[in-house]
This record gives structure tokens, C-alpha cells and sequence, in this order.
């Protein structure tokens, strides 16, 4: 069978709305696929600053320092509860690397 094309006409503004949707969609799938199945596991950059009692930006310092791994997953970072939970407090954290730095 021959396949039958036709010609659709759309203005310019028509044809964005498309576009934008189509990639709207394709981002939400994209994303759903990434987040980790039991989002239980992983504690948000909110989560853990709560957890701790520190500032969102003492999280990211010290995720930056590789005292703490996130898993970036499109925008958002998420810390595995079984790494964080090894460690008792940031404040524990800051003392090794005190100690460290002096020693």
C-alpha cells in the first residue's frame, strides 16, 4: 500500500506550540525515566539540610568538597540514605576535615 501524505498548513505561533509541547512531553518522559524507582532511598538537598540543621548552600559546599555524592538527575540532586545515614552529622564531617587541615 502506498502511504498518503498531506500537506498541513499551521501559522508560525501554531507550529511553536507544537514544537514546545512535543519537547515538554519529551522532558517529563525523560525525567520520570531517570528518577530512581523508591525514591524513599534518597533524601532531597532539602531533606538532608533539614536532617542536619544547615543551610541548603552548606550542602552543596560540602558536596562540592566530596564530602557528600549526590546523584544529579536532570536538575535535582539526590544523596543516597544509605551514605548519608554512615554519617552522623556534618558537624563530625567538619572536625575529620579540621583535623586534616591542621595535622
Amino acid at each position: 500500500m502506498a502511504e498518503k501524505t498531506e500537506m498541513v498548513l499551521v501559522s508560525r505561533d501554531e507550529l511553536q506550540q507544537l514544537i514546545g509541547a512535543s519537547v515538554r512531553c519529551a522532558f517529563e518522559e525523560y525525567g520520570q525515566s531517570q528518577i530512581p524507582q523508591d525514591a524513599s532511598e534518597y533524601y532531597t538537598i532539602r531533606q538532608l539540610a533539614k536532617k542536619w540543621g544547615v543551610s541548603i548552600a552548606t550542602i552543596w559546599r560540602h558536596e562540592k568538597l566530596g564530602h557528600i555524592k549526590g546523584q544529579r538527575i536532570g536538575r535535582r540532586v539526590l544523596f543516597p540514605k544509605e551514605q548519608i545515614d554512615r554519617i552522623k552529622n556534618l558537624k563530625a564531617t567538619n572536625r575529620d576535615t579540621d583535623k586534616n587541615a591542621k595535622g
